[in-house]
């Protein structure tokens, strides 16, 4: 099924519910994106190629050689 068709089926069961359910689905949706992130995040920690680019990138920040880096306006263009 397509995350937009996915989206609207959820809204259809929320909309059924009463206040206190919609409460416990809320928690329930807050535990699953908090858990998303942590995943997210030690998916880069066990990186070791990723942690040194940040290491690397951290030293040029402190050496002030920003000219390393992309814009984040010419980021925004490109997505």
């Amino acid at each position: 099924m397509q995350n937009a068709t996915l989206k609207k089926e959820a809204k259809k069961a929320i909309d059924t519910l009463s206040e206190e359910k919609v409460r416990v689905a809320i928690d329930f949706i807050d535990y699953l994106k908090a858990k998303e992130e942590m995943e997210a995040t030690l998916e880069i920690l066990s990186s070791r190629e990723l942690m040194v680019q940040i290491e690397e990138a951290g030293k040029a920040i402190k050496k002030g050689n920003l000219h390393e880096f992309v814009s984040w306006e010419k980021v925004k263009r490109n997505v």
